[in-house]
């Protein structure tokens, strides 16, 4: 009888601990969230950015100007520094010599020698291919003569200028060009031979081209190697070394008075013109041979040799944000040289959306699985939702949908692309646009955020029909979710603000005012533990996550969407140090991933199903 009580003594105590158990207790999600991993999905790629591109017609020496700061390569493109110069002689095309030696304002530099703080070891009008330093020089009564640089000094020619010195174009070959275009008179002065030849080209007719050309922001003029070319509001007349008139004019919808603002480039037979069209969109024309033609690169583009460098993206690649590129026989390819990504900030790739094996960032696709990047189907997603096996993305492009994240049907043109967008516990799909507004105070300077929203619905994710009444506009940077059963929580964070906050429970069609812990609408206060969300899992849980200075992460599991939370602080695996300032850039995945914008790359967590 003893053995009989002590077993079932023993029996109940166990059952008491197995109740007991704290595991039993712990809410799958929390338990998820305290054993959280990340890996880095998308490391950050080599870059490079530049709006001149020179280079040596031996291709050894280039130099970049238009990233956050002047670079340039000794090596072929391999590698570039910091490049130091002084003056501002954008106007004036840089001729690099085959010995690394240009002309920047004056001032010679030597991109062998190149040091921080460093000025110019000498002085030039131009320098030639094969490194002879040439200046023009005021000899009073003989005029500008031009001095040549040989055993280290400068020698006169006796050669005069006969046109005046602005017209300068630049050195290219061993020859300067100049050319007075209001009195047609064209002039070249071979470096090698110390000889000056001047025409006068009486058959020009400037009239044969699209407008008045007597706007010095409209003309253009550039020399290259024997040729000349002039470019107004209708089109680009060449000169060639034969002394030969080729006219050329702009595409009908680029005969404008705007042009050509943007700006000429030549290249011996080849000049690119940045002109605009009627509409005031902007595209780059190459003017060669019997056409003129839209090229498929930006203004940023040299001729060196045979190959061609432009600045760009390349399909399939392994660039994000592109590179230099070198096209030589059909064939392209970046040049290794990283610039460093820095601008506007350190943060290469902003908003990722991770699709199957496919994450979309700004325009661009990155495969997983190949880590090649190419151009998305859909453009800059907007926003996207999971519908069960199917998911949508609303881009300015339109309405798209997809099975795989890889292949993609457009829905619908609409160029609605709303923020959030949720599927309603009342089977309705939700939708707000949320549109940023900014006001500037005149005399502090302050700006103050605010939203406007409107609410729409649909009956198949699609086809969207504005809510009567919903239009609003709340102080704030805005919602950041709509959660399937209606609330959506929107609150002021203007510096100096008193902390009032929206809340709505109809999908954003309605609000109520909340502060200080009060529903001010309802006149009662609000529940305990009331806290709201910006992520709803396919499992109805709800999380919120905030990166403090520190660089921890801070995580809340939320059994509603106005509370019921636990929460956790965690350390994380790559740099957060000043996540804090853009927590908004983190996306869920269908598979309830979390998908980190880092300094280091885009970073995705292990699932919380």
């Amino acid at each position: 009888m003893r053995s009989l009580k002590i077993i079932l003594t023993l029996s109940t105590l166990a059952l008491i601990a197995f109740a007991c158990d704290p595991k039993e207790d712990i809410d799958p999600t929390v338990e998820a969230t305290e054993n959280i991993q990340f890996t880095q999905l998308m490391p950050t790629t080599a870059y490079a950015n530049a709006t001149s591109i020179m280079v040596s017609p031996n291709e050894k020496y280039m130099i970049f100007f238009g990233a956050h700061k002047p670079f340039y390569s000794k090596d072929g493109g391999q590698t570039v520094q910091e490049l130091f110069v002084y003056g501002n002689a954008d106007h004036i095309p840089i001729n690099i010599s085959n010995d690394g030696l240009f002309v920047y304002d004056g001032g010679v530099y030597d991109l062998d020698n190149i040091r921080s703080g460093s000025a110019a070891i000498d002085y030039a009008t131009g320098v030639t291919d094969s490194g002879k330093l040439v200046y023009i020089q005021n000899d009073g009564s003989n005029g500008k003569i031009f001095y040549v640089k040989e055993n280290g000094n400068y020698v006169s020619t006796g050669v005069r200028l006969e046109i005046d010195e602005e017209f300068y174009l630049g050195t290219s070959g061993e020859k300067m060009g100049f050319f007075d275009w209001r009195n047609r008179i064209i002039a070249e002065f071979d470096v090698s031979t110390k000889t000056y030849t001047q025409t006068t080209l009486t058959d020009m007719n400037y009239s044969r081209l699209y407008g008045a050309g007597n706007s010095r922001t409209k003309v253009k003029t550039a020399y290259s190697y024997g040729y000349f070319a002039y470019a107004k509001e209708g089109g680009v007349i060449m000169v060639t070394p034969e002394r030969e008139i080729l006219y050329y004019d702009y595409p009908d919808d680029y005969r404008i008075w705007q042009n050509t603002e943007g700006g000429m480039k030549l290249y011996k037979d080849h000049a690119y013109v940045n002109i605009f069209d009627r509409w005031g969109n902007q595209k780059v024309h190459v003017v060669t041979g019997n056409s003129v033609e839209p090229v498929d690169h930006d203004f940023a583009v040299c001729h060196a040799g045979d190959a061609v460098y432009t600045q760009g993206f390349i399909e399939n690649s392994d660039r994000f944000r592109g590179g230099i590129i070198k096209t030589k026989n059909g064939r392209q390819e970046y040049l290794p040289l990283d610039m460093g990504y820095q601008y506007p900030s350190g943060y290469m790739f902003g908003k990722t959306y991770v699709i199957g094996d496919y994450a979309f960032a700004e325009d661009k696709v990155f495969d997983t699985k190949s880590g090649k990047y190419t151009t998305s189907p859909t453009g800059e997603i907007t926003s996207i939702l999971f519908d069960g096996g199917r998911t949508i993305a609303y881009a300015e492009s339109g309405i798209y949908s997809t099975m795989n994240g890889k292949d993609w049907n457009l829905e619908s043109d609409s160029q609605l692309a709303p923020e959030l967008v949720a599927k309603g516990t009342d089977g309705v799909y939700h939708a707000l646009t949320v549109d940023i507004k900014v006001y500037v105070s005149p005399g502090t300077q302050a700006s103050t955020y605010s939203v406007d929203l409107k609410a729409y619905t649909s009956s198949n994710a699609i086809d969207w029909q504005l809510v009567s009444g919903s239009e609003t506009n709340h102080l704030g940077y805005g919602p950041r979710l709509i959660s399937s059963d209606g609330v959506v929580y929107t609150k002021d964070t203007n510096a100096g603000s008193i902390g009032s906050a929206k809340l709505s429970e109809d999908y954003g069609v309605t609000w109520q005012g909340l502060l200080d812990g009060r529903n001010l609408t309802k006149d009662e206060p609000l529940p305990d533990g009331f806290k709201t969300s910006q992520f709803e899992l396919s499992s109805g849980k709800f999380v919120s996550i905030v990166f403090e200075f520190n660089g921890q992460m801070g995580i809340s599991v939320c059994d509603s969407s106005t509370g019921g939370c636990a929460e956790r602080t965690l350390d994380v695996s790559f740099d957060a140090s000043d996540m804090y300032t853009h927590d908004e850039e983190i996306t869920l995945t269908a598979n309830d991933e979390f998908v980190f914008n880092t300094l280091e790359g885009i970073y995705i967590s292990n699932s919380l199903k």
